[in-house]
């Protein structure tokens, strides 16, 4: 299913949650939607799957306006950030609660139960009650109850947020594979930039209730539209200069560069900068290990830059060093 929200807006009293919002999600794609708290990314799941009814806007899947067709006529499966099971039943009973709604008859319930505890892998705990099996194991539960009556579209809300980083590992890559198989198209909404990254086909930035940009997630990363998009993914340096007969020329020396000439801003991330220690130029300001990366402030009397390197190789607060800067790929963003 290919969903097209076009131009969507709401507002609750006063204040706009989405101004204008348009995004297309291809079929069998995932689309994670990135943004601060308050964002309103919930608020265009709840839009898409029919909990909330949007103030202007289309809701188009497949071509076919949706935006007046109750939710359950809409065939979306939604998981929550909280499990929120049924506590009276069984993992079996909560997987069987909405095809029963559907009415599916005995044996295509039953068939279609052991098909999604087995792609789940949650075998085995059919007859347990969810205060007996862990949060992991609930929000897989959760999962299997969404896709049971066999939704083409699946919306997801920030739904490994409660779980250890390991166990959130485990879950993406999980989604990863049921949407292969079930060739399934998911929007997925997170905070987690780093989520977002690993697990998309592409990524919509959400910035005051307006998309500021949809793209895959390489571009996002490394070609970010603006700097709000840019400081939002991380870490991330401006060197302002300006290109003269295919040179950049700013505080940290003359790159070669294809872009037309004027007034720049180099974009570049911490990582795409190496440490070269016999050379001369930069002062190490400051140094942080965060697990096996080393975090480094490094810098000039007018300007400071972060770089991150592996922690094979250490240097020292004061020490005098040089820096390496991509050779191509370099991007620029307008204005100083």
């Amino acid at each position: 299913m290919k969903i097209d929200l076009q131009n969507i807006t709401k507002q609750y009293g006063e204040t706009m949650i989405l101004d204008g919002v348009s995004i297309q999600v291809k079929q069998g794609r995932l689309l994670s939607i990135l943004g601060y708290s308050g964002a309103g990314k919930t608020t265009i799941l709840k839009i898409i799957s029919g909990l909330v009814k949007q103030d202007e806007g289309r809701v188009m899947i497949n071509g076919i306006d949706i935006s007046g067709c109750p939710v359950e006529k809409r065939n979306i499966g939604y998981v929550f950030q909280s499990p929120l099971l049924f506590p009276h039943m069984t993992v079996e009973e909560n997987i069987r609660f909405g095809l029963e709604i559907k009415k599916w008859d005995s044996a295509r319930t039953q068939a279609r139960i052991a098909q999604l505890l087995e792609l789940l892998q949650i075998e085995g705990l059919e007859k347990r009650m969810p205060s007996m099996i862990s949060g992991g194991q609930q929000q897989r539960v959760a999962i299997a109850r969404a896709l049971a009556p066999e939704p083409e579209i699946l919306l997801m809300d920030e739904p490994f947020s409660s779980l250890d980083p390991t166990l959130r590992y485990e879950m993406g890559e999980l989604i990863k594979e049921i949407q292969e198989k079930c060739k399934l198209t998911i929007v997925f909404v997170t905070h987690d930039r780093n989520e977002s990254l690993a697990l998309s086909h592409e990524i919509a930035i959400l910035i005051d209730g307006k998309i500021a940009q949809i793209d895959n997630p390489k571009n996002i990363y490394y070609r970010p539209v603006n700097k709000a998009v840019a400081r939002f993914m991380g870490s991330c340096n401006f060197i302002p200069g300006k290109i003269e007969a295919g040179t950049f020329y700013s505080s940290i020396g003359a790159l070669k560069t294809d872009e037309e000439d004027g007034d720049k801003t180099l974009f570049i991330r911490p990582e795409q900068i190496r440490i070269d220690a016999e050379g001369k130029g930069f002062i190490i300001k400051s140094c942080k290990s965060i697990g096996k990366e080393v975090i480094y402030t490094i810098g000039t009397e007018n300007l400071n830059l972060t770089v991150e390197t592996l922690g094979y190789e250490i240097f020292f607060v004061g020490q005098q060093v040089g820096l390496l800067f991509p050779q191509d790929g370099l991007y620029f963003m307008t204005g100083a």
